[in-house]
């Protein structure tokens, strides 16, 4: 008995390639002579995909016509898929898009020679997560997914780069190419259950990954195939379009998807290719602990409680102390020092620097004032860089002199214009004091800039100290500094100089000067007899 409230909708399509206009004609027959008149309507939907309406047929009947359009392949040595639904209007209202959505899933589901109508109430019910340009899960499905969460999970979140451009310059048409084309590259890597791909918006999709094992595939599959640069598609204008992926990454099993999306906003914002979140109480912690640190810095600049300690530096030949380095540390209410690693990098953020660097000069030209010894003091490009600061340093050296003063300045990628470094070292040296490049061979160093600064000093970055005996061509590299600084009358500073063996070495080398632990640590003035 026939039933009005079925209606059925099949979806054929022709799976060999390429697909010749005579294979096009013979299935277009075949349909024609195989649908019923009175109860189905036939239509062609895509190069290579026919639909067939199929009206108050009860499912028996529907699976007999699907089966019987696979003859086809037989008669015609082709290859076809059929996927479709039969569904009871009386239980279920849907919409064409509704409809066609479930048939077309059942089709990709589908293998060649195979028939799929697999419909369940679940499948139905579920239609509202589905995105109708896509077929594709969509944002809705995936908080669904992320709610029933039991194990750590990985998410990925793919990002349609220029986009937006995009539409402006060639309109909707060619976005939504776009899009078809990224969610068939995108449908082609998921072989795996455990992996479910959506469609988030027009330019976003997602890969939920819920197997463990499967994590480092899709991150290796994201590094080595997504992200890299996509080739240029041509539009009907002959334009060239590229448009490439940006991701952000997650693990984890709660708040998974804000913590992606945080990820995507950072790797757009710094253009890298993706970014990994890292666990939101480590940045939590993170956040406190810096604005902890900005306090502590605050209170004691404001306190004065800024004060100077002091390292020997050695002569190598007499192995004499012939120079201390000020350094600047933090001295809390309850007398605790607190060290520049703490504190340094929140006060050169902070717009208070100047005034930091100002009560640490004056601090140091007061133990200057008493004692007769030399004193290095560090300054950053952005105090030579600034005139309110220039007019402090002249004023101190008009008061106390500069004979026994060396500047330190940080070799750094910090430094865009030589010229202001340059007409620093100009200004001083009318005072008598010398002048050390900090930290050089960190990587920003330059020798043809270093020659043109007239340079007294020359003092190796620790972390090269540090590394000597461990890697043979850093020990070429700091011999050939050496060297070159000879040549050039620039003496030089071994800095972290921590054991004898280190100190011996750097003899070797040639140094002229050792600074660091090995011969004394940063201490209160008074510890070296200074008042």
């Amino acid at each position: 008995m026939e039933r009005e409230e079925l209606f059925a909708l099949l979806l054929i399509k022709i799976d060999d390639e390429p697909i010749e206009d005579e294979t096009i004609l013979q299935v277009s027959h075949f349909l024609q002579e195989l649908k019923n008149p009175q109860n189905s309507e036939l239509f062609r939907i895509a190069h290579n995909e026919f639909a067939l309406t199929v009206h108050n047929k009860e499912d028996e009947y529907i699976n007999d016509t699907a089966k019987n359009i696979l003859e086809l392949n037989t008669l015609k040595s082709l290859h076809l898929s059929v996927g479709g639904i039969n569904l009871d209007t009386s239980k279920f209202y849907l919409n064409c898009d509704d409809l066609y959505s479930i048939a077309d899933e059942n089709l990709h589901k589908a293998q060649k020679n195979t028939v799929m109508l697999d419909v369940n109430e679940y499948a139905i019910k579920n239609l509202k997560s589905l995105d109708r340009f896509t077929k594709l899960p969509n944002h809705t499905a995936l908080h669904e997914d992320l709610s029933l969460l039991k194990k750590e999970a990985m998410l990925i979140i793919l990002h349609v780069n220029q986009l937006n451009a995009l539409k402006d310059l060639y309109g909707n048409a060619v976005v939504q190419d776009i899009i078809r084309q990224k969610t068939r590259e995108l449908h082609n890597i998921v072989h795996d259950e455990e992996v479910t791909l959506y469609n988030l918006n027009l330019q976003e999709f997602a890969f939920l990954i819920t197997n463990k094992n499967l994590f480092d595939k899709y991150l290796l599959l994201m590094q080595h195939s997504l992200l890299l640069p996509s080739e240029a598609q041509d539009n009907a204008d002959d334009n060239s379009i590229v448009a490439d992926f940006t991701a952000g990454i997650a693990y984890g099993v709660n708040n998974i998807l804000a913590h992606a999306n945080i990820a995507l906003q950072e790797a757009l914002i710094s253009q890298k290719k993706y970014k990994i979140y890292k666990n939101r109480q480590s940045l939590k912690d993170e956040k406190a602990q810096k604005i902890q640190r900005l306090k502590v810095y605050k209170t004691a600049l404001y306190n004065g409680d800024i004060i100077p300690y002091f390292q020997p530096i050695i002569e190598a030949k007499s192995g004499k102390t012939v120079k201390y380095e000020a350094l600047a540390r933090i001295q809390t209410s309850s007398g605790e020092i607190i060290s520049p690693y703490y504190f340094l990098d929140a006060a050169k953020e902070d717009k208070t620097f100047e005034f930091f660097t100002r009560q640490m000069m004056q601090k140091v030209f007061n133990v200057y004032a008493k004692n007769n010894i030399q004193i290095s003091i560090n300054l950053s490009y952005e105090n030579l860089n600034s005139a309110s600061m220039l007019d402090y340093i002249k004023n101190r050296l008009e008061k106390y002199g500069g004979e026994r003063i060396t500047f330190e300045i940080l070799e750094s990628e910090d430094i865009d214009d030589y010229g202001v470094v340059e007409a620093f070292i100009l200004f001083v040296k009318k005072y008598g004091c010398q002048v050390a490049i900090d930290d050089f061979g960190s990587g920003y160093s330059n020798f043809t800039n270093i020659l043109r600064l007239h340079l007294d000093y020359i003092k190796l970055d620790g972390s090269l100290i540090t590394q000597l005996n461990k890697d043979e061509n850093i020990n070429n590299m700091v011999r050939g500094i050496i060297q070159y600084a000879k040549q050039a009358d620039i003496r030089t500073v071994a800095e972290f100089v921590s054991t004898e063996e280190l100190a011996l070495l750097v003899k070797e080398f040639g140094v002229d000067f050792l600074q660091g632990y090995y011969y004394g640590e940063p201490q209160a003035p008074k510890y070296y007899g200074l008042t």
